[in-house]
């Protein structure tokens, strides 16, 4: 059976004659167009200033200029977000003078305030380990108090304490040096519970309190072991002594 569409020489004489109807032409599919975002997004930072450029120029059409400005718009919004993620990163001190700026008025975010007492040694593993978390984790607010200077009157054996704050209210506070995790509290310990109360991010899937738990049962059972060890060497030792005696 004949194919009108083949591309043969015999078709082509029955085109010629107006016999078939002409060949169609096979339109090939242009590959779609980038996504101008994309394309933005791949630029380096001078690529795109001269773009800016060209756009304050009015070198640029109409809906490339319309893209770029809308662009910009969304560009320096996420460079505002981000810089005020990280603008802190550092523990800073407080006194009762600034408490009602640093902690009270500081808006919706949570405040984390060491307050202590220069001297006790707790109180230097915990300025530490807040320098450390500060660090780490720029977009909380760590801050630290001598007590003298922002709670006046405060009773020492309440030292350390950890006082959390969000938008003015006191929402956890942990006082005294058991609360706090001890004279052996780590920065990862502090961390997670920071992370328990919505603080803080944390990558920490396992409380490290509870393997501290289980590293000093067993060394306490080894301790324990090796006692008994030494007592039963000794009683051997006694027995033997006794015979010697008794000859």
């Amino acid at each position: 059976m004949l194919n009108p569409n083949e591309d043969t020489e015999w078709n082509d004489i029955l085109r010629q004659k107006g016999i078939l109807p002409p060949k169609r032409v096979e339109h090939e599919e242009l590959p779609p167009l980038p996504d101008p975002r994309s394309v933005l997004d791949k630029l380096t930072s001078d690529e795109l200033d001269e773009k800016f450029d060209l756009l304050e120029d009015g070198e640029v059409d109409d809906e490339e200029a319309r893209f770029l400005e809308e662009y910009r718009r969304k560009r320096i919004s996420l460079m505002r977000e981000e810089a005020s993620k990280s603008r802190f990163g550092s523990v800073r001190e407080v006194t009762k003078a600034d408490w009602t700026t640093e902690v009270t008025n500081a808006g919706d975010m949570f405040v984390v305030i060491h307050v202590a007492e220069k001297g006790l040694a707790l109180c230097s593993l915990i300025d530490q380990h807040f320098r450390r978390l500060a660090q780490k984790f720029p977009i909380v607010k760590f801050l630290r108090g001598e007590a003298s200077l922002c709670i006046p009157n405060y009773p020492s054996n309440n030292l350390p304490s950890i006082l959390i704050y969000k938008s003015g209210d006191l929402k956890e506070q942990l006082v005294g040096p058991d609360a706090v995790g001890g004279n052996t509290v780590t920065m990862k310990q502090l961390e997670w519970h920071l992370a328990k109360l919505g603080v803080l991010e944390s990558k920490l899937t396992k409380d490290p309190s509870r393997r501290m738990n289980i590293r000093l049962a067993h060394s306490n059972h080894i301790k324990h072991l090796a006692g008994s060890e030494l007592s039963d060497n000794d009683d051997d030792s006694d027995d033997e002594t006794d015979d010697d005696d008794a000859k």
